[in-house]
């Protein structure tokens, strides 16, 4: 049944061109097929397996109603046929949540705009970029989606909200942008078993699936009797709206930005609420522990600036680009304890800067040099009633940090045969020596028609970031029809 679904989904694509004749000028569409399937390269176990065999589709209308209203409607849906095929216990935890379209996903965009020569006004479904890196330091308004971890585009990876977007131009080359943003959805993550399942949360549904093992066996005659975490969501008022301002304006050839944003954390955080310890009457006398955890999303306040500088007079620095980002953000929930386990979770200030060099090297060859840093104000945390010293973990592995985390991303970007092949090489290297490797070529075979192929390859200490993966490399390939 969802084969025939699928099937019938991609049969509309010739009657929507049969329509395109009829239709006036008013109203323009474009859409794509795609298909991508990856295989799993278990470096452990020395075979592959199939992680991927996602079908999307994807289309989108725009309606101009008048010469400053226009209309935009953007469906998209995926099934992945990688859940059907594989029986093992990972995926059949997961097949549900993580193998097709769920809930409203599907509507990617759905806005009403009016545009005049100094106002713009976008309001519905949509998305807002701030940043310009491959590592995200100023794109924070969106939530993102990482159950694929970084390997799709940014652009494919940011979840749409509902919200106004207005932006004002007061004076040539200057533009004041207003969010309001009554919507919230929390950035998506892999659930555990699945290829790209954080190491922190896989750890955590072991740590719950083990508990009847231990009752009985503990020391003690102690029983874990219960495990609860509840994730608690803002409220739908108006007061938890996300808020947010930016100012961007040219300075010669200099265009820069300054930001604002107050919202909640896209990322809920762990808190111990409860721990009870009862001593039941009985014989053999026991001790139940329970625990009450929860999940929370915490307000956040975020101010930060960005700038763009292209040099084209001749000399040395005829055509290199300067980009660069900053951000500071106020009270973001930390975790702290010893490797792999968390013991706080406290709010600190966090300071990020980036920035990029673009420069073309030789004729089509594109060399970009980005150079991040994460740093964390409070780093350490003391435990006055263990008299413990923590350190500031990672918050999808539970793996010490250092204050200052720096990142460098490395992208070359050519093409060859009038541009009908596209290769380029990504690298992110992390301190400690962990990070990722993603070749990449893209081929169009004929019009309308394109194949991709590539490869990613993770590196580094099982509870670092991109370490965490380091057994789960993927070769990867695309064919997407564009219509």
């Amino acid at each position: 049944m969802r084969i025939i679904l699928f099937i019938t989904i991609v049969t509309m694509v010739l009657p929507l061109r049969i329509f395109a004749l009829q239709l006036n000028d008013s109203i323009d569409y474009a859409g794509f097929l795609k298909t991508e399937i990856r295989l799993k390269n278990n470096t452990d176990n020395s075979h592959q397996h199939l992680s991927c065999l996602k079908n999307t589709f994807d289309i989108g209308f725009d309606y101009r109603l008048s010469e400053n209203w226009s209309f935009f409607f953007h469906p998209r849906f995926f099934y992945d046929f990688a859940y059907d095929i594989r029986e093992q216990e990972e995926f059949d935890r997961t097949q549900h949540y993580m193998g097709h379209t769920q809930r409203t996903e599907w509507l990617r965009d759905c806005y009403l705009d009016y545009n005049s020569d100094n106002l713009d006004i976008r309001l519905g479904k949509q998305q807002v970029a701030w940043g310009h890196m491959d590592i995200p330091i100023l794109d924070k308004v969106m939530p993102f989606d990482l159950t694929n971890w970084f390997l799709p585009d940014l652009a494919d990876m940011r979840i749409p909200l509902w919200m106004a977007k207005i932006d004002y131009s007061p004076k040539l080359n200057s533009t004041i942008q207003l969010l309001i943003i009554p919507d919230f959805e929390a950035s998506r993550v892999a659930l555990p078993g699945a290829p790209f399942s954080f190491s922190a949360y896989n750890n955590f549904y072991n740590l719950t699936q083990s508990l009847p093992i231990l009752v009985g066996t503990v020391p003690f005659n102690t029983y874990l009797n219960n495990i609860y975490v509840d994730t608690i969501f803002p409220g739908k008022q108006f007061e938890n709206s996300t808020f947010g301002v930016r100012f961007s304006s040219m300075l010669g050839n200099l265009e820069y930005t300054l930001n604002w944003l107050y919202g909640f954390t896209t990322s809920s955080y762990l808190y111990e609420e409860d721990t009870v310890a009862t001593f039941v009457p009985g014989a053999p006398p026991r001790i139940e522990l329970s625990s009450y955890n929860s999940r929370r999303f915490k307000r956040i306040q975020m101010m930060g600036l960005s700038f763009a500088k292209s040099f084209v007079d001749p000399g040395l620095l005829e055509g290199i680009t300067l980009k660069g980002e900053f951000a500071y953000i106020h009270d973001e929930p930390t975790y702290y304890g010893t490797s792999g386990s968390r013991e706080l979770t406290e709010v600190s200030d966090k300071y990020n800067w980036g920035i990029a060099i673009e420069k073309d090297v030789v004729k089509n060859t594109t060399l970009s040099l980005q150079v991040i840093q994460f740093i964390v104000d409070k780093d350490k945390r003391f435990d006055p009633t263990t008299g413990t010293v923590y350190k500031v973990l990672d918050t999808s592995t539970y793996g010490v940090i250092d204050k200052v985390e720096t990142s460098i991303a490395l992208k070359l970007m050519t093409d060859f045969m009038y541009e009908r092949v596209k290769p380029e090489i990504t690298v992110i290297y992390q301190e400690d020596n962990q990070g990722r490797i993603v070749p990449k070529v893209g081929v169009e075979v004929r019009d309308n028609l394109w194949l991709k192929i590539g490869y990613a390859h993770f590196y580094g200490r099982q509870d670092s970031s991109n370490g965490q993966f380091r057994n789960n490399d993927q070769l990867m390939m695309e064919v997407k029809y564009t219509f």
